[in-house]
């Protein structure tokens, strides 16, 4: 009797509850002086990255330690133009110019991450691009053995499921790695789709009291009117290896 192949896809998922949150924003300016919006971009970048660098308090090795709500700050360098805007009759007006910079602040404590984003808001030069939801990369490893294995064991169980029926054992001749993926199982939150909780009470940014405002002359930092309750999205792992069993005759 020939030997019978039989090829199968496993399939296994796991859900976990994201763990961390990438905040993207930037800080802009514009007006008739290079020079100005400029500074004014550098100054207050360097401003929120101090303070943010306040929540990543960093171990001997240089990583930031266990109680740490922030585990990384990046940030991109100065980015300039100009544009010449016209009056109602075309004719050409002041050259106006703009300066910007990009800041990346990954937070492992969402608390944290809810109360920095209702401080932001009040920002006029901060704009919030995005929250992006992940698992840390622990997890992500531990996760992915054991979606592998679950995925596998998928595989093997539909082969023998199949041979059984016509009186076989099968063993498995060939294993192909269709990867793992991670997917977020709603829709990306957007800055106007942020939850609100009751107004709180309490310092400024960052909890502390101590920063000025974009586009304002007072020293303290603009109050947030609420704050804001993030809820971290479902992250989906998934494997989906490819097997080729063979019978015993």
């Amino acid at each position: 009797m020939e030997p019978l192949k039989i090829r199968v896809n496993g399939e296994s998922s796991i859900t976990r509850l994201a763990e961390q949150g990438l905040l993207r924003l930037s800080v802009e300016s514009q007006g008739p002086k290079l020079e100005i919006v400029s500074k004014e971009v550098v100054s207050r970048s360097n401003e929120l990255t101090g303070l943010f660098k306040t929540l990543s308090p960093k171990t001997q090795e240089g990583t930031a330690t266990a109680d740490a709500a922030v585990t990384n700050v990046a940030s991109t360098f100065l980015s300039t133009r100009n544009f010449t805007p016209r009056d109602k009759d075309g004719q050409p007006l002041e050259k106006v110019y703009q300066a910007s910079m990009s800041l990346s602040i990954v937070f492992r404590d969402i608390t944290k991450l809810s109360e920095v984003v209702g401080q932001l808001l009040t920002y006029s030069n901060v704009e919030i691009s995005s929250i992006d939801w992940s698992l840390s990369e622990a997890t992500q490893k531990a996760l992915g053995s054991k979606v592998r294995r679950e995925a596998i064991r998928d595989a093997v169980t539909k082969a023998n499921d199949y041979a059984a029926e016509v009186g076989r054992k099968v063993y498995a001749v060939d294993i192909m790695d269709g990867g793992q993926n991670a997917t977020m199982q709603h829709a990306p939150v957007g800055r106007s789709l942020f939850g609100s909780a009751p107004v709180q009470s309490g310092g400024g940014l960052f909890g502390g009291s101590a920063t000025a405002g974009f586009g304002s002359s007072t020293s303290q930092a603009p109050q947030s009117s609420e704050m804001l309750s993030l809820s971290p999205q479902n992250i989906k792992f998934t494997s989906s290896p490819f097997a080729q069993s063979s019978t015993s005759n």
